[in-house]
């Protein structure tokens, strides 16, 4: 019989941010391993009518006093919070969730973040009716980067810390990360596992034919903001005179305004020479994929202001899968080096603390590189396969379960047996 489980989580497809696919692929895939996903996500703009199992939140009916605890986070936002971490949405998760566990037969909960609003939900979930409660961090708490406001209380160690006492069990998506949590939470370690972001096994990339070129087109396809820049490969075109008849440079997506801000003149000097083209703008994930099989090799930038890797960047998945050349500004021993290693693609990783020298060296090396794509490993496709990761997730459920009431083997760990 198909077990039922809660899945909280702020984004879910077709959202058209990387952070809904976790989600998204546990949805397709745990059925296979006896579970069933129940989803309460946030109501998208344009989000399309879905089946009875996935449910946008706030839609409906808007009770009285979910309206004013939304008012009130709202307001906590505003003044108490140094985060925009969805508090508002919290109290119609949580409403339409507790409306699900009275309803239907609901054996545990599992919750996926960014935003952290899917823990919170998740967190009193927990508190009031008991249940199993896995804590997804698709990015971490205390130690993203991203998170480096000074404010007036410890507002992360405070909320994370409440998180970690009351889940039953804690995911990290990087090794990195998980290692921070088990040395600063000892006595938690054993509830602390690592399941790493996934690609779909039947999203397939067709690489097709590189549109014939004088030559090599290098593309970051994604997202740029904060510290994530390309400042240092592009100083480093400028050092080395390298010119539009042998690199062309393309930014595919949106650059935010503090990047060019800081950057715009740099960007400007290289657009002029033709060695830099960018769109700035959102773009669908299919055209996404077309840029990225289009270009000779792949740009990616793991880099931010603390110079600190934890994480392992998701565009990282569909870069391996096309095979083509990646080059990498990653601090060294990042997850994002160490997975290209692994990976069976052509790659330079360089380090943004390296010396002007050493980068350019690096860059020249990696002109040389052949850009004839290559298969990924088979470590690559058994680690990073979303239908193993179900498996994976499956399994926890079925320890989790077995823990509170003795429950019966899921048909994936009977296959495992």
């Amino acid at each position: 019989m198909m077990r039922r489980v809660l899945l909280i989580t702020y984004t879910f497809p077709p959202d058209n941010v990387p952070a809904a696919a976790r989600p998204g692929q546990l949805f397709k895939y745990l059925p296979e391993c006896g579970y069933q996903c129940v989803v309460v996500a946030a109501n998208a703009d344009g989000s399309p009518p879905e089946d009875d199992l996935v449910h946008r939140v706030p839609a409906g009916d808007r009770r009285s006093a979910v309206e004013i605890a939304s008012t009130f986070a709202r307001w906590f936002t505003r003044f108490c919070s140094p985060y925009e971490d969805r508090l508002s949405w919290v109290p119609y998760a949580a409403a339409a969730a507790a409306d699900i566990i009275r309803s239907q037969p609901i054996e545990a909960i599992y919750s996926t973040s960014p935003f952290l609003a899917a823990h919170f939900a998740g967190l009193w979930l927990k508190l009031r009716y008991g249940l199993p409660w896995v804590a997804d961090f698709q990015d971490p708490v205390r130690d993203n980067p991203f998170r480096d406001r000074r404010w007036i209380y410890p507002y992360d160690a405070i909320i994370e810390r409440a998180f970690f006492r009351h889940a039953d069990w804690l995911i990290a998506n990087t090794d990195t990360v998980a290692s921070a949590w088990g040395n600063r939470y000892p006595k938690w370690a054993g509830k602390i596992s690592v399941l790493w972001n996934s690609y779909d096994p039947l999203d397939g990339v067709e690489s097709g034919e590189t549109p014939p070129n004088s030559h090599r087109v290098l593309a970051h396809v994604g997202s740029m903001y904060g510290g994530r820049h390309p400042s240092q490969l592009l100083m480093s075109l400028e050092r080395l005179k390298i010119g539009a008849s042998t690199l062309s440079v393309k930014f595919v997506g949106p650059i935010d305004r503090d990047v060019l801000t800081a950057h715009g003149p740099l960007f400007e000097r290289l657009q002029q020479k033709g060695v830099l083209t960018y769109g700035n703008r959102s773009v669908p994930r299919q055209e996404a994929l077309r840029e990225t099989a289009e270009a000779d090799c792949l740009l990616l930038l793991d880099i931010n202001e603390k110079n600190a890797s934890m994480q392992m960047p998701s565009k990282l998945l569909d870069y391996v899968r096309f095979g083509k050349p990646i080059l990498a500004y990653t601090p060294a021993d990042s997850p994002t080096e160490r997975i290209l290693k692994r990976s069976g693609i052509p790659s330079i990783s360089i380090d943004p603390s390296a010396t002007e020298a050493d980068g350019d060296r690096k860059l020249l090396e990696f002109l040389r590189i052949p850009t004839t794509p290559r298969p990924p490993s088979a470590w690559f496709e058994d680690t990073f396969n979303a239908r193993a990761q179900a498996r994976t997730v499956a399994v926890l459920f079925d320890k989790l379960l077995k823990e509170r009431q003795g429950a019966k083997l899921s048909p994936c760990d009977e296959r495992r047996r």
